[in-house]
């Protein structure tokens, strides 16, 4: 007998609920193999069995992998209660289902599809959780093709999302998923400010204004206000102009310099990213500052 012939059978049909022939043919099948003897002195080298069920069962597994390559190698599709991941030719499909999950349960499903990834479940603000932040190379890009992320929508889960990277990629890749953060808690940094006008406050143009002005509007708001410095350096790698920002204390920024940016920094707190006035002195060399994807797990 072939029991591939069996494959097609329901849940209710193994459970008893149903009395067709393929049910009863399966359950002789196996009650069969179960009376066959043993001999004593000849231990039978144990057979590994696997009976296809119906997707009543599947639904209860904690993770199901599809698509294997070589024994033992990455898979094209993994998914678990956390996350699923689909491999394309050219990039991965990512969809987050809960993004409060334990960090270990996307690094799984990662790595099932061959990559050698990190995810850090990090704060973030309302708009940002269950988002994935990403992918980032601590040291820099240095490999064929390109990396990125864009989101997909319409979207059943929590999050959607295309990643581009190259699917050989050797080194450390770092994910951050956002989840929600306590109050006055900061939001980990998502890269850096547009200096041409990224705006924080709801109907309220900030880019322009002077330090003096968006101050008082955050007062308004019963918010309160956080500063970096954009300081603007010619980049040599490329000749173009480039910026940084560094965290500055209140004391240090004069009411007319002008406000280029606004961020939020926590639920409370706004930074402005203030063009720095000509008595600020020269512009400091670039020291990029510790960011949550740099921090020990």
């Amino acid at each position: 007998m072939n029991l591939t012939d069996l494959a097609h059978v329901r849940d209710e049909d193994l459970a008893g609920e149903a009395s067709a022939p393929e049910a009863r043919t399966l359950m002789h099948a196996i009650m069969s193999q179960g009376r066959e003897p043993v001999a004593a002195a000849r231990p039978r080298p144990k057979v590994r069995r696997r009976l296809v069920v119906g997707f009543a069962s599947l639904v209860t597994a904690t993770a199901v992998a599809v698509g294997t390559g070589l024994v033992g190698g990455p898979v094209t599709s993994y998914a678990n209660a956390a996350v699923s991941i689909e491999k394309a030719d050219d990039y991965f499909s990512v969809s987050i289902t809960d993004p409060t999950a334990d960090r270990h349960r996307f690094e799984e499903a990662f790595r099932a599809v061959g990559l050698n990834v990190t995810v850090k479940v990090i704060p973030a603000a309302p708009s940002d959780v269950g988002k994935l932040v990403g992918p980032i190379v601590p040291g820099g890009f240095k490999w064929h093709g390109s990396i990125g992320t864009q989101g997909i929508t319409p979207c059943s889960s929590v999050f959607c999302a295309k990643v581009w990277m190259p699917a050989d990629f050797p080194g450390r890749v770092v994910f951050g998923i956002g989840r929600p953060a306590k109050p006055g808690e900061p939001y980990a940094d998502n890269g850096l400010v547009d200096p041409n006008g990224e705006e924080a406050l709801s109907g309220y143009a900030s880019h322009g204004r002077t330090v003096a002005e968006v101050r008082a509007e955050l007062n308004r708001r019963e918010l309160k206000a956080g500063y970096r410095l954009l300081w603007m350096y010619k980049d040599d790698s490329d000749g173009g102009i480039s910026w940084f920002d560094e965290a500055a204390p209140g004391s240090r920024v004069e009411d007319d310099w002008i406000v280029a940016s606004t961020r939020f920094h926590s639920s409370d707190t706004v930074d402005l990213y203030v063009t720095p006035g000509k008595d600020a002195g020269p512009a400091p060399s670039p020291h990029p500052e510790p960011q949550w994807y740099d921090m020990p797990d």
